[in-house]
């Protein structure tokens, strides 16, 4: 077997000194960009692999972050790791990601590996079962740099990027107010989450600012974010005598499931129900009728989340004042209202 090539070898070869070429490989800026080239193109030509682990064990950082998100299948999701990962790269670091499958048993076992795992900081979103906040908390109290990512929690004294999920969902309801609807309904999702509370305070308050009734029969909370259940949603509301003319989703996902409803139903959408939803999918804008939705900046929020991370670990040992950033969404019309 082949003896792996070491930054000894490169040194022998080129006739300069160890340090210099170990700084060369860390693109230091006290080597000359000669020196550097000549390093990469002989580090290169002998197949030299860095060792990873005595890397991370000299300068106590493995260059590695985890990523725990409820769901990757889904274009909020998958679109902020895409985001995580660009500027976790930019920075040298490579990202572990994990799903809870909206399960609290499996995020605390995803947490308690990771922090085995030594990564330098986690990015975690809560999954719909998160009740209580220990396991992360335990991170925090070993000096882990963590940021909590849209599902947050107010007692964790960590950094939290999130969107403005009030004002959104306010917008959103105002949009179909000023479009003459009288009689919007609400399906939304499990109110042990935050942003689910938030998105119907939004609903609520843009009802109340219009002096229109917040009527409960028009309100639906689902367990889960699924086609099916938002199609069951639209026919239990459209089975009330007091049938709704507006709709707004918590999610795109529950406003596609409601438009196939509607279909089924014989609807006509936008005229009878104006439909709107939340996130901005991909798909909202490819079915008809297009829906209206509130688009999120998913990928740009994952870059901050992934830069606020960073620049903790960064601070690793120092007083870092904790960053809370709450990023607004944009209101898209389309064909559904």
């Amino acid at each position: 077997m082949k003896k792996p090539t070491t930054i000894k070898d490169i040194a022998e070869k080129l006739h300069i000194s160890i340090a210099t070429v170990s700084r060369a490989l860390r693109n230091s800026s006290e080597i000359k960009k000669e020196t550097k080239e000549a390093v990469l193109a002989m580090a290169k030509s002998m197949d030299y692999h860095p060792n990873l682990l005595a890397s991370s064990l000299s300068s106590k950082k493995t260059k590695i972050i985890g990523v725990v998100v409820p769901t990757i299948n889904r274009y909020f999701w998958s679109n902020s790791i895409s985001g995580i990962e660009n500027m976790a790269y930019q920075e040298g670091y490579k990202v572990m990601i994990f799903q809870s499958g909206e399960s609290y048993k499996k995020e605390v076992e995803i947490v308690e590996t990771l922090a085995n795992s030594k990564v330098d900081g986690i990015i975690i979103s809560f999954s719909k079962e998160t009740w209580t906040f220990d396991h992360v908390q335990h991170v925090i109290d070993r000096e882990v740099p963590v940021v909590l990512y849209e599902r947050a929690c107010a007692n964790l004294g960590t950094s939290k990027i999130k969107t403005d999920d009030e004002n959104g969902a306010f917008t959103l309801t105002n949009h179909l107010i000023e479009r003459g609807r009288k009689n919007i309904a609400y399906i939304g999702g499990p109110l042990a989450l935050g942003v689910c509370q938030d998105r119907l305070k939004g609903y609520q308050k843009a009802l109340i600012a219009a002096g229109l009734q917040v009527t409960q029969h028009l309100i639906i909370t689902l367990e889960d974010f699924t086609f099916d259940l938002a199609g069951d949603a639209l026919q239990q509301l459209w089975a009330n005598a007091d049938k709704p003319d507006g709709l707004v989703c918590f999610a795109d996902i529950l406003a596609i499931g409601a438009m196939h409803a509607s279909h089924q139903l014989g609807i006509q959408v936008p005229q009878q129900l104006s439909i709107a939803g939340f996130g901005n999918d991909e798909t909202s804008r490819f079915i008809s009728p297009a829906i209206t939705t509130m688009a999120q900046p998913s990928f740009e929020m994952g870059e901050m989340a992934a830069r606020v991370l960073l620049e903790e670990i960064a601070c690793s040992g120092e007083a870092h004042k904790k960053r809370h950033e709450v990023i607004k969404s944009r209101l898209i019309v389309r064909e559904s209202t």
